[in-house]
Order: C-alpha cells, then structure tokens, then sequence
C-alpha cells in the first residue's frame, strides 16, 4: 500500500510542456502527466501554472485515496531558471507542495541521465544547450534563447534555412533544393509570406523544419548538408568543453539527437550513452538529495 507521505514528484518544464511523474518511496511509477509550456523566463506566471495542472492530473491518475500536493515532495527543473533573477522570482511563489526544490531543466535531465553520478549532458532539441556534473559542482553552457543562442538546434537549423530561403528569392543565392523544399513545406510563395510567417512564431515553427533539412542532408543535398555539418561542429564543441574536466560519461538528449549523432566527431560517438532514466526521474532524485541535506547543488 502506498500512503501519501511516500510519493514523489518530478517536474521537467521547457518551453513546449511540462511533464509530471509521481513514484512511490521504492522509485515505483505511480502516475505520469503532461500540461502546457513552463519555461519560466518566458512567463513565470504561466510556468507555475502548469507545474500545478501537471501535478494536479498526475495525482488523478494515481487514484489515491487522500492523496494532496501538500503530501508531496516535488523536485522540479524549469527552463529558464538557470537566469538567476527568474529563479529568485520562482522562489517567491507559494506552492502547496510539502517541500519543493527548483532546478533547471538541464540539472535534472543530467541527474537522470547519470543516476546522480557525474557526467554531461547535451540537449539538442528545439533548443540547444549542456551541462556538466563533476565533484558536486555543475557548469552549464548554452541555453541563451532562441534570439541569440541555440546554436545547432532544430530551431537554429530552420532558422538558418528560412534565412537561405530569403536570399534565393531576393536572387542572392542561386535556387535550390533546400529552398524549393522549405518554401513548400511552409506554403509560402514570396519573401513577404516567409517574413510574415516568422513575425511572431516561437522556435517550435521553425524547428518543424529540422527533419526536412537532415533528410536532404542524408541525400547529399550541399545547401542542407552544409547547415547540418555547421550544426555538428557547435555540438561538438560544447560536448568537448564540457567533457574537458575529465569526464567520461555523455548523454544527448532532445528531438534532433538522432539524426544529428552520425554528424558528430569520432572520439564523440564513441563515448555517448543512452540517459539511464529521464529528467522526471532526474527532479525525483534532486528531491531525495535536498531532502537528505546533501551539499549536491
């Protein structure tokens, strides 16, 4: 039987939604749920918000008797906190959580990824960004924003296919495959539909065309392949960079891991290994360890 005072919680919040997970004391899954955005640079009052409605749905699920958030322990890793005034404001907020520990998105999913051990991450999905483990300190690199960072991402990699696309139809760049492909991907027949299209989009529409991009490149399409080799080059920077303390343990992890892994160089993929649990699982274990009075983070 569980009781209520033996559930766990582990948020993982990024800009697209926020995933819940509750385990019993023993690390067993009682229940998983999903709500809407909580990047909380974006919007702090939407990312607590969701936080709620995904706990909220994950208790449902569960289906046990008594069970309340202010029974639950809750670890919870956002986007956007790893800005330090976004997470003093965070810590403001009244939660009705029996205690609650916040993190980044980044800090968890390497919690996850390494069962606490030290070790990097790199996530490369929408956005990119990395973190590395080592001696009960973390160093994060990445995560700026689409505006200024996210180099390698999806969203980078459509960002700067749009951006080409603009130049053929200005007569700048000789046309092309990679154009003709994502004009009609978009369904857009000039500048002004591109430009128009980009006014107020969020990094997700430009990184729905990553996967058109990577299977051009697959093809030796030289436009796309270009993108996608420039793409690898940031990655393989950040992961070296993080890696330059001695570690040996390197997960990657979001959308565009995949496709872009093969990219990469060598000594790299040599070394990369599957996340041995995900960043919910992550948020749980960051609970247990504040909740232990551990110096970790």
């Amino acid at each position: 039987m569980t009781y209520a005072t033996d559930v766990y919680l582990g948020i993982d919040g990024g800009g697209k939604k926020c995933k819940a997970r509750l385990e019993d004391v023993q690390g067993n899954l009682l229940a998983e749920a999903i709500a809407g955005p909580a990047n909380a640079a974006r919007n702090l009052t939407g990312s607590v918000k969701a936080v709620l409605e995904a706990s909220e749905k994950a208790i449902a699920k569960a289906n046990i008797k008594g069970l309340t958030l202010n029974q639950i322990h809750a670890g919870i890793g956002l986007a956007g906190i790893n800005i330090p005034q976004v997470k003093q404001a965070f810590l403001k907020q009244s939660l009705p959580f029996a205690s609650w520990h916040i993190t980044t998105d980044l800090h968890i999913a390497c919690l996850g990824a390494h069962l606490g051990q030290d070790g990097a991450i790199v996530i490369v999905g929408t956005g990119s960004s990395g973190v590395a483990i080592h001696n009960d300190q973390q160093f994060e690199m990445g995560g700026h924003g689409f505006v200024v960072g996210d180099k390698g991402s999806g969203a980078w990699l459509g960002k700067m296919a749009i951006s080409h696309c603009l130049e053929t139809l200005d007569g700048i760049t000789p046309n092309n495959l990679l154009s003709k492909q994502v004009i009609n991907l978009l369904d857009c027949d000039s500048a002004y539909d591109l430009v128009n299209l980009t006014l107020e989009a969020k990094p997700v529409l430009f990184a729905s065309v990553a996967p058109l991009i990577f299977q051009l490149a697959a093809n030796q399409q030289e436009d796309a392949l270009l993108l996608v080799n420039q793409a690898a080059t940031y990655i393989n920077k950040i992961c070296h960079r993080l890696l330059s303390g001695n570690l040996h343990r390197l997960s990657l992890i979001g959308g565009i891991t995949q496709p872009l892994t093969p990219y990469l160089d060598s000594q790299l993929q040599a070394i990369i290994r599957p996340a041995q649990a995900t960043p919910e699982q992550g948020a749980i274990l960051y609970s247990k360890i504040k909740l232990a009075g551990s110096v970790l983070l």
